[in-house]
């Protein structure tokens, strides 16, 4: 059976097509650019602009950082798109912070500019901020010191020792230690592999209906005519796992090769589950779809609806009730959560228990349904 699979152009273009995208983003990942390009003009020398300048480090991930010495020259490399975004910082950055700190609204500001709005800009207003931040959190003390202790006459001094013992209280990289659920650390992995695992999850699935496809394709020949078995549903299961140990492996090897791979222990049992609730899910689509063409083109809504329910890229947390219906859902969320991997299992054995109903139909029955469909 698998020796025929390998036969069909169609599942060796599929299992190459993986590989391909994990050495992709992988290279991407390493690559110093990151997931976008802030340039940076400084136009001040101020206290406030050194400090920003020092914050920016020089090897940065996932965002590279370029320093430009003009406005004009910064803003032309946005609109070549030899940048991403624009920092403009003006020249009296200590007035802006100074302003800012009395609560009041200065006439100048930091000026962002970019193309086109999106998620990687958010990001990077945020760091923008951070950067900026200390200044005004100094500012701030002073204001503070010198209104309550000071009586308003602070002298240059003081406003030294002040920021001296501000300074000697920086926060230490060990004060924060995130985890998962399972008590395990959360490793440094690039932006551009994050998503990986629940891409693999989606072309699991595409391979599961592309294997319904391929089952009809050999039914139509004539393949299952001398394979008689009473029960049909251990025949179609025993079919669809041949035809899912080659991405099986292929999966394993991209989580590996990816540095996205956690233990044996948490691995194996949940993409076990997966491929198994993802099969069934694939016989039912098969039995009640009426043929190759139906199935081919409901292909991209499915691809599309599993991506929106599953937190591959985002995680819609108000359609939280609807997301259980989606298989690639549990599994993403069983890798760091015991929790899931249970209700992975429950959800296999329900899809389970609606495929064997299905096939205890008549034959003349899910005819009908079909027929219905189209």
């Amino acid at each position: 059976m698998l020796k025929r699979l390998f036969k069909k152009k169609s599942y060796i273009l599929m299992l190459l097509l993986v590989p391909l995208m994990v050495f992709l983003l992988r290279f991407i990942g390493e690559d110093n650019g990151g997931i976008m390009t802030v340039g940076i003009c400084i136009m001040g020398d101020d206290a406030s602009s050194i400090i920003f300048r020092a914050s920016i480090p020089e090897e940065t991930s996932p965002i590279h950082y370029e320093f430009y010495e003009s406005k004009e020259s910064l803003i032309e490399a946005v609109e070549n798109n030899t940048v991403d975004e624009a920092w403009i910082v003006p020249k009296n950055l200590d007035g802006i912070v100074e302003t800012v700190a009395k609560n009041e609204i200065p006439l100048e500001s930091v000026e962002i500019v970019v193309r086109e709005n999106g998620l990687s800009h958010l990001l990077g207003r945020e760091i923008l901020c951070s950067k900026i931040y200390p200044s005004v959190a100094k500012q701030l003390l002073i204001n503070y010191m010198n209104a309550r202790v000071y009586g308003g006459n602070m002298t240059e001094q003081q406003q030294a020792e002040l920021m001296e013992a501000f300074d000697s209280f920086a926060l230490s990289e060990s004060l924060f230690n995130a985890g998962y659920v399972d008590a395990s650390e959360v490793e440094d992995t690039s932006i551009i592999l994050m998503p990986l695992r629940g891409i693999l999850a989606l072309w699991l699935m595409l391979c599961g209906i592309a294997t319904s496809m391929y089952y009809l394709e050999d039914q139509e020949n004539g393949l299952f005519i001398w394979w008689h078995i009473r029960a049909i549903f251990i025949r179609e299961l025993g079919y669809y796992l041949v035809a899912f140990i080659a991405p099986s492996v292929v999966v394993l090897i991209s989580l590996a090769y990816s540095e996205s791979f956690t233990t044996v222990s948490r691995e194996l049992p949940a993409l076990f589950l997966y491929i198994l609730a993802t099969i069934i899910l694939s016989i039912i689509l098969r039995l009640v779809v009426p043929d190759k063409k139906h199935i081919g083109i409901l292909i991209p809504a499915l691809i599309i609806l599993n991506s929106l329910l599953s937190p591959v890229f985002i995680d819609f947390k108000e359609l939280r009730q609807i997301q259980k219906c989606c298989p690639a859902f549990h599994y993403l969320s069983s890798i760091h959560d015991i929790y899931y991997l249970k209700t992975l299992f429950v959800y296999t054995v329900l899809l389970g228990g609606l495929a064997v109903l299905l096939f205890k139909l008549p034959v003349k029955m899910r005819q009908v349904f079909k027929a219905h469909l189209l």
